[in-house]
Parts: C-alpha cells; sequence; structure tokens
C-alpha cells in the first residue's frame, strides 16, 4: 500500500480486502534476527495478496510484551508496546482504512502475545462499525495437526520441545529468508525448571541462556517448505469463506 499514490489507494480501498500484518520486536535466540514474528507476518499477507484482491498495509513491527518465562527471560532489544497502546492503534488503522471505503480487513498475526491486545481493538472497532468484517488469523492455527504431529515423528523433536525460536518457527523463517538465519549459532536450549506460570522478576532457574524453548538445531529448509504452503492454503481457504 505505500508505494501507491492516493488516487491509486481511492480507487482500490473499498474494492479490496485490507490486510495488515502485526509481528514483534523480540529475542528469538542467537540465531534468528528480532523481526522473526513480522517477518513471518508480512510474507504470509503477501501470499494472501497474490490470491485474494487485497491491500497490504506496512506491518505493525511492535508487539505486547510476552511474559517474560515464555521466552527464556529478558533479553536485549526486546522493543514492546503496553497493550493499550497496541489496541490503540491497531484501532486507529482499521478506523482510518474503514473511513476510506474499506469493508473486509485481515489482520495477520506473527507474535502470540498480539491477540488480547488486538482482539480488543477488533471488538471496539465492530461495534463503532457495523458493516466491517474483520478476520484475525495466527500462522500456528493454519498448520495442521497431522503434519505437526508428522514433523516431530520425523525429526525426533516432540512438540513440547518446539515452541519459541525452535525449530518450526527457525525452519519457516530458513524458507522465507534463509540469509537472516544464523544457523551456526543455533543451539538446543534449557533451563533448571521449566513451569507454566509466571514469576516476575524471573528466577534464574526459569532462565534459558539463549531464548530457545528449546530445540532449535534440528531446523531444515524442508520443513518450513512443506509447512508454508500448507498454512497459506489454509488461511486463503478460511479467507475466502469468512471475507467473502
Amino acid at each position: 500500500m505505500e508505494d501507491l499514490t492516493w488516487p491509486e489507494y481511492q480507487e482500490n480501498i473499498a474494492r479490496r480486502l485490507v490486510v495488515l500484518p502485526i509481528g514483534a520486536v523480540e529475542a528469538h535466540g542467537r540465531h534468528l534476527p528480532l523481526s522473526t514474528d513480522t517477518v513471518i507476518a508480512e510474507y504470509l499477507a503477501g501470499q494472501v495478496s497474490r490470491r485474494v484482491p487485497a491491500l497490504v498495509l506496512p506491518a505493525l513491527p511492535f508487539g505486547y510484551k510476552t511474559d517474560a518465562v515464555r521466552v527464556g527471560g529478558e533479553f536485549p532489544g526486546m522493543t514492546n508496546l503496553r497493550a493499550s497502546t497496541l489496541t490503540g492503534v491497531v484501532q486507529d488503522v482499521l478506523t482510518a482504512s474503514y473511513r476510506n471505503g474499506a469493508r473486509r480487513f485481515l489482520i495477520v498475526h506473527g507474535h502470540i502475545a498480539n491477540l488480547p491486545p488486538v482482539f480488543d481493538a477488533v471488538d471496539q472497532f465492530v461495534h463503532s462499525a457495523p458493516d466491517a468484517r474483520v478476520m484475525a488469523a495466527s500462522w500456528w492455527d493454519f498448520a495442521t495437526e497431522e503434519t505437526r504431529n508428522s514433523i516431530a515423528d520425523e525429526t525426533g523433536v516432540p512438540r513440547s520441545e518446539d515452541n519459541h525460536a525452535a525449530m518450526v518457527e527457525t525452519s519457516l523463517l530458513m524458507h522465507v529468508r534463509p540469509e537472516a538465519v544464523r544457523m551456526d549459532a543455533a543451539e538446543d536450549d534449557d533451563r533448571e525448571r521449566r513451569v507454566s506460570y509466571l514469576v516476575l522478576p524471573v528466577p534464574d532457574a526459569l532462565r534459558t541462556r539463549s531464548g530457545v524453548i528449546y530445540a532449535s538445531k534440528q531446523a531444515r529448509p524442508a520443513i518450513g517448505e512443506r509447512l508454508m504452503p500448507e498454512i497459506i492454503d489454509n488461511l486463503v481457504r478460511a479467507v475466502r469463506l469468512e471475507l467473502s
């Protein structure tokens, strides 16, 4: 969208789906860039626009903070928005597009912590714009259980070990932007204690060395090449169902 002139924008906005990718600036181990979530969300948005008439908005690169236990601690470079700020920004972007004529919207998530603030934004927006329709989608919702389980079996990496900055996320980035992946710095990480609750400040026993949760060294381009087309196909199918 940012490369359009305003007359081109005006000509297209009312008859196209508006797509907003949202990511984060967050540590993803020593082997992936801080922009990993944004890169994946932008890629998916672009792929949707190849198959559905759409205008892709500039990605929101900052997101809401993931709880520190979930990502193995605090790491340099993490740059976050407050939940209320993210909610307000998303609501403002949707409202501006609506006022210019858009009625169908797709939000593409690359960062799980963004879901509650973005839901709040969408909920407020649709109450003020009753003829609008919004779909919010996360890439991990469109990789089938069968495929994820098959990859886990084939690689020997249980899904419980394949979370933040780990095998699947690394493999997706190897497929989308291979030059950004430093596999020589990839590692399998762990912490002294694994818990499912939040403690702040994060005790040393709940931290990881790198921010990988937990196994990244088994990542391969072939895994990304297998997963990404499935994610795109299922996402496009859902968009056509919900926003046609």
